[in-house]
């Protein structure tokens, strides 16, 4: 039969039906085939959480690592010791009256594209958010705050040698992320700051992506996708979350419920070195829980107090964090991005990063499919409107 011999009112159903399958059929964008593919490696995982709780301690018996102290400089001799082959190379900054030190290491320098495994190694310089007033001018140990995120590089940096990569791997130890003051987000991540600052416009194109991990160590450990980030590292991030078995809406690999341990169906407003990234154009996330401690809000708990101490992290999540970057790893997640980093709106007014309040904002994606679905009625009630013309007209 002939488009033709098929009455108008035959004609527009057809297309109806054809727009709503192509709306509201499940997009697979790949996914399926992904998964399959971060099935298949997770055999392959080797961190060990463990061992990053053991370099927690370690770097918290040398007390408070604020800029420029005799903590500091030892904590960035010990992470050069336990780089044997990597390419070391350090960057000072002065800024904000702090003496800061970047860290760098590189593997497979000069080997294509690089993507960059970011954590701050500096711990704040007061513990403004305590409980006892008498004890908030004292410096913190950041055993979760500082010391996890470089746990987590440290035993990445033992296993990418492995992996036989075909990308350069660099990873950022920053210094200044942590000395800002609460109500001022800007004054925050002073040395990453300083290095997007001193970039070529060559060497940020040459990036794949900034995957930075921060707070990454409580035992009760919440992940959600941070506001502002790539949206398309994040959705390989909530689908590698997927398959290990840590998300709160699907089964992993292994069929189970997820633990909720992520939560994709959330997000937060985050304000951290990965914000200075994006800003170059490098796609970037923050991987961070910000409700530190058993049952603590956002920006609660631990964080910043003297109680962040090796004792209240866990070996378990940070093996959860380790596994997700090495997944992103293993199966190029971390690389290929072609949609560029979002652009960063303006400050948000009245917005801090220990605010509760603006911890959690809402996506634009529950707007997005509302808009979606009216817009799909509309034309609906358009082809029936169409219909019964034709009708009375006799064109059916």
């Amino acid at each position: 039969m002939s488009w033709r011999g098929i009455t108008m009112r035959t004609r527009v159903v057809a297309l109806v039906m054809i727009l709503f399958i192509t709306i509201f059929m499940p997009h697979s964008n790949g996914e399926i085939a992904q998964e399959e593919t971060y099935c298949d490696l997770i055999p392959d995982l080797q961190f060990d959480g463990e061992a990053a709780n053991d370099s927690v301690k370690f770097q918290t018996s040398l007390g408070p690592r604020t800029p420029n102290s005799n903590a500091s400089y030892e904590l960035r001799e010990s992470i050069k010791e336990n780089l044997t082959g990597w390419e070391i190379t350090e960057s000072v900054h002065y800024s904000e009256g702090y003496l800061l030190t970047n860290l760098f290491a590189r593997w497979n320098a000069g080997a294509g594209s690089t993507v960059i495994l970011a954590a701050h190694y500096d711990t704040r310089d007061r513990a403004d958010q305590d409980p006892n007033e008498s004890r908030r001018g004292e410096p913190i140990l950041g055993a979760n705050d500082g010391a996890s995120g470089v746990a987590v590089l440290l035993e990445l940096a033992k296993i990418i040698p492995s992996m036989n990569l075909s990308h350069e791997i660099m990873l950022f130890f920053t210094d200044g992320e942590d000395q800002g003051n609460s109500n001022q987000t800007p004054s925050y991540a002073l040395g990453a700051k300083a290095w997007s600052e001193n970039l070529s416009k060559e060497e940020a194109e040459s990036f794949e992506s900034f995957i930075l991990v921060d707070m990454v160590g409580d035992i009760e450990l919440n992940l959600k996708p941070t506001w502002q980030g790539n949206a398309t590292l994040w959705d390989r991030t909530t689908e590698m979350a997927v398959s290990l078995g840590i998300d709160n809406q699907r089964p992993g690999c292994d069929g189970e419920n997820g633990s909720g341990v992520y939560e994709s169906d959330s997000n937060q407003y985050v304000f951290d070195d990965h914000v200075f990234a994006l800003q170059a154009g490098i796609p970037a996330i923050d991987i961070i829980d910000i409700s530190y401690g058993v049952g603590a809000p956002a920006w609660g708990g631990h964080w910043h107090t003297v109680n962040d101490t090796a004792d209240k992290v866990s070996a378990d999540s940070l093996s959860i964090v380790g596994r997700l970057v090495e997944l992103g790893l293993r199966s190029g997640a971390w690389t290929d991005v072609e949609e560029p980093a979002e652009e960063i709106p303006n400050e948000p007014e009245n917005i801090e990063q220990n605010d509760p309040d603006n911890s959690d904002l809402t996506s634009d994606e529950d707007d997005s499919n509302q808009i979606l679905l009216i817009s799909a009625w509309l034309v609906v009630f358009c082809a029936v409107m169409w219909i019964i013309f034709a009708d009375k007209r006799g064109e059916g």
